[in-house]
């Protein structure tokens, strides 16, 4: 894959992007900024004070990782809001691959591993602003130079493995191939980056647990991810959907 700039891929998709070094949050800041510029737009950061992750939980943002929010003005049907945090799953693996990593896999919903230790995360929030236009951002953290510790699983970082690749090179990777998905969803010609999603998952055809809510876990088969972005769980020869919950390792 030719690698184009970053500034040639901001121009040909006319986003904006934001580069700062530390933030609370790159999501409040993309959501400010794009309900003023009403344009697509780019916040990244070294670090956050108050990043957070899905359910609530708080994203360990030590100085140094990516920190970033993609906003969009974007109309879809919700049905679809999956795919563009698959996409940029996606993009995040194909770039670590495009830099020497391997053994990346996807941790349903929106988490990705590099060798059974979590590297990246995604969050994705939508709602319509003061003029009834929808925005989605989506919010990425990639551990670049350090990993934070996790009592839950094993943690990774970018520097682990890669030494000859700045933060700024690598950012610039993971942009070519984001945009190159983005391009692909929009034309409605996404079945590779679903299809690869899908048959990356970690624990695919095995018995699991998920953590539905703070009182209730179901143990089942996963057999895969339904078209609309939920998991298929197979228990007691029924297939069920499951479309918010955790996998506990």
């Amino acid at each position: 894959m030719i690698i184009f700039s970053l500034k040639q891929c901001l121009k040909a998709h006319n986003f904006e992007y934001f580069s700062i070094n530390s933030t609370t949050s790159t999501m409040d800041d993309a959501k400010l900024k794009i309900n003023s510029l009403n344009k697509n737009l780019i916040v990244i950061s070294n670090k956050q004070t108050k990043g957070r992750g899905r359910r609530g939980n708080k994203w360990v943002s030590h100085l140094g990782n990516i920190y970033c929010s993609i906003a969009l003005l974007i109309n879809i049907p919700n049905d679809k809001l999956f795919k563009l945090a698959i996409l940029t799953s996606v993009a995040i693996k194909n770039s670590l691959e495009h830099i020497g990593l391997v053994d990346i896999l996807f941790k349903w919903p929106n988490d990705v591993f590099c060798c059974d230790k979590k590297i990246a995360g995604i969050i994705q929030e939508t709602y319509l602003n003061k003029v009834e236009k929808q925005i989605i951002i989506i919010g990425v953290g990639i551990n670049y130079l350090s990993s934070p510790s996790n009592n839950t699983y094993k943690t990774t970082f970018i520097k682990e493995y890669v030494k000859d690749i700045s933060r700024e090179q690598y950012i610039e990777i993971f942009f070519n191939y984001f945009f190159k998905y983005f391009d692909e969803f929009l034309l409605n010609k996404n079945s590779f980056f679903i299809n690869e999603y899908n048959k990356l998952q970690m624990f695919l055809n095995k018995k699991i647990k998920i953590q539905i809510d703070k009182n209730k876990i179901i143990k089942g088969h996963y057999m895969g991810i339904n078209n609309d972005g939920s998991l298929i769980l197979m228990k007691n020869n029924k297939k069920l959907s499951i479309y918010s919950g955790q996998i506990l390792l």
